[in-house]
């Protein structure tokens, strides 16, 4: 699949198959298989960076720019705002065009399911993946989403397992995506001073109404 770059905003949702690709252009059931395996939830398969209104707001920009020089020269990426606002939308927009543009697979997820991924592995009965193994496929990914970070239910536990995940990919500079509508100095310090060190990381602050009560 080639993508030009000279139309559109960047090339930015336009997909220019070559002649070859568009003969074998993937079923649609394959499709949608792929973005399950991204884990961009239903409501969001068709949400792209530019179906991101308004067109010149600073959050689209800021996701283009993240996603068009691959990979990005600072890897941290925080959106952060009330629900509503389209935060979500973005970020599953970066981890399909990552893959369309550059044939980089990442995945998306809500943070209280991967907590709950990781609780699994302690139960001995009906445990299918270790610790180990979650971490392991987690960290070859090219951009690991979390979404909605702050609305878990916060414990020792979950807040340990979440710094080592975003202390590790901080450390080794590897793409993190994260939504919240927490405020920033409300999250604990470890992990607001990671998500806040601007010399590697972009804070992109959604603002605007809810949008789930306007249509």
């Amino acid at each position: 699949m080639r993508y030009d770059r000279r139309r559109g905003e960047e090339g930015f949702g336009r997909a220019v198959p070559c002649p070859a690709c568009a003969a074998r252009r993937a079923p649609e059931a394959d499709i949608e298989r792929e973005l399950r395996r991204l884990g961009i939830p239903a409501k969001f398969r068709e949400a792209r960076i530019n179906t991101w209104l308004p067109d010149n707001g600073r959050p689209r920009l800021a996701a283009q720019a993240y996603v068009l020089h691959w990979p990005p020269e600072k890897p941290i990426f925080l959106l952060s705002g009330p629900k509503g606002v389209g935060k979500t939308h973005l970020a599953c927009g970066i981890v399909r065009e990552l893959l369309e543009r550059h044939g980089q697979r990442g995945q998306f997820w809500p943070v209280v399911d991967l907590l709950d991924r990781y609780r699994a592995t302690f139960d001995e009965d009906r445990a299918t993946e270790t610790v180990e193994a979650v971490d392991a496929q987690l960290r070859r990914l090219a951009v690991l989403v979390l979404d909605d970070l702050g609305t878990h239910k916060s414990t020792e536990w979950a807040e340990e397992r979440l710094f080592r995940l975003i202390d590790e990919r901080y450390r080794e500079m590897q793409p993190l995506v994260v939504t919240t509508n927490v405020g920033l100095m409300e999250l604990p310090d470890r992990l607001k001073s990671r998500l806040s060190d601007g010399s590697c990381g972009t804070q992109i602050n959604v603002a605007g109404i809810d949008r789930r009560t306007t249509h």
